[in-house]
């Protein structure tokens, strides 16, 4: 009789989900651009009345968005691995 209790088989090791994905910036601009048609209105409108220059705002907003190129992320995780990259 064992002190320790039932001595169970050892499970099989489970494979990580690996998820790789890149994204050019051009198709994903071209989604969302009509997006951007219809929010132009309150990107003129907020920044005034926060007292923002509504032109130094939206430089501000591309320079981040132009930023993003070149990044990698990356997750991993005991479940799966995930990979992005913008280009």
């Amino acid at each position: 009789m064992s002190l320790v209790g039932p001595v169970l088989p050892a499970l099989p090791a489970r494979r990580r989900a690996t998820v790789r994905l890149w994204l050019p910036l051009t198709p994903l601009w071209l989604v969302l651009a009509p997006f951007a048609l219809v929010l132009a209105p309150l990107a003129l409108l907020v920044p005034a009345c926060r007292g923002l220059n509504p032109c130094r705002a939206a430089w501000i907003v591309g320079g981040v968005l132009l930023g993003l190129s070149g990044t990698e992320v990356q997750v991993d995780s005991p479940a799966a691995l995930v990979r992005v990259r913008i280009l």
